[in-house]
């Protein structure tokens, strides 16, 4: 029986339970910070909001409005034309233009959760030398089309198709007006739009959001007559191929606390040169000086620093100062741009 008990030794041996190691004490001190430090994160935390935004001003946005509800969001921009930027970019007087163009339509509809329409409508009115001129502006219609949707790493992209209709008026016009009688540009504009945005609020107590827009517009060739939207004068009668425009829109929203919000859009427009055959007309009744019709290429750099508060989620208030920087063969102007916004129901 001697030699069963030895054979069985070394196994009965392996088979103890392994000591167990003796429980490190953790210090009161190091409980103490653990705790304090976990109370920091939390009263952080709690410090942190979904942010709410307006604006900004001129960028559009890539968000999607669901189907089955709607957002409004009329403008006003009350604009003085001081001056124009020369073809080499220097600052000439000119006379003081003061305009105040109202949009009491952009209207945003959802479709389906990737398609939504909008519609925009106004109307224009200016003074210039003791004249004053204005009425309906051109209908824009838009349909858009969802890309991505916003993730914590990936943006919100968005692709849009607009189409101007020529219903604001823009040939005929009163010699006596100086052209500020003319509210549209005569031609069906299609514009092309890629927007992205994207909201930085990781670990912040104010959150940024930010939108990038390009755009690209395509006009169709017109007949003018008589003094136009492109220049003319007594007895013009001829084509007008306008330029092209390309645009670029940097927008960036910065939370102060949830209601408030400031903002700024850094703006540049570029358009080909506007093209004119056929009889340029004069300048005067009966004269032989020949009137001018279309222009140069031009560009123009503009910001539009703004202030927003946020009721909730779906209303806000917005306001702020558009103003040109630089351009070329372009107007130098400054504007007060205020507009509310709506989502419903």
């Amino acid at each position: 029986m001697r030699w069963i008990f030895l054979f069985f030794l070394p196994i009965l041996l392996m088979a103890q339970p392994p000591k167990q190691p003796e429980k490190q004490r953790i210090p009161p001190e190091q409980i103490a910070a653990e705790l304090a430090d976990a109370q920091t994160q939390f009263d952080h935390a709690l410090e942190l909001f979904n942010p709410w935004y307006t604006g900004p001003l001129i960028t559009p946005s890539a968000t999607m409005i669901p189907p089955g509800k709607a957002m409004i969001q009329p403008y006003i921009y009350f604009t003085d034309t001081y001056g124009a930027f020369d073809q080499n970019r220097d600052r000439v007087s000119a006379p003081n233009e003061f305009s105040i163009n109202i949009l009491p339509v952009i209207l945003q509809v959802g479709v389906t959760p990737s398609v939504d329409t909008t519609i925009i409508m106004g109307t224009l009115a200016q003074w210039k030398n003791g004249q004053f001129g204005g009425g309906f502006q051109d209908i824009i219609l838009q349909a858009g089309f969802k890309i991505t949707g916003e993730t914590l790493y990936v943006p919100k992209m968005k692709f849009s198709v607009s189409q101007s209709f020529p219903t604001g008026k823009y040939q005929n016009l009163d010699p006596e007006k100086l052209g500020i009688d003319g509210t549209g540009a005569g031609s069906w504009g299609t514009t092309f739009t890629y927007t992205i945005g994207k909201v930085f609020f990781w670990n912040t107590l104010h959150p940024l959001n930010s939108r990038l827009s390009l755009g690209y517009q395509i006009n169709t060739n017109i007949h003018v007559a008589n003094f136009n939207t492109y220049g003319g004068g007594y007895g013009t009668a001829g084509n007008v191929r306008p330029g092209n425009n390309f645009k670029a829109d940097l927008g960036l929203e910065l939370s102060i606390n949830q209601p408030w919000v400031i903002a700024l859009d850094v703006v540049y427009n570029y358009t080909n040169q506007t093209v004119f055959s056929g009889n340029p007309g004069t300048t005067t009744s009966g004269g032989l000086i020949p009137a001018s019709v279309g222009s140069g290429f031009s560009d123009q750099l503009s910001l539009a620093p703004a202030i927003e508060y946020n009721f909730n989620p779906n209303m806000g208030l917005l306001g702020g100062v558009w103003f040109t920087v630089y351009g070329r063969n372009a107007g130098n102007f400054v504007s007060g741009v205020f507009s509310w916004y709506w989502e419903f129901p």
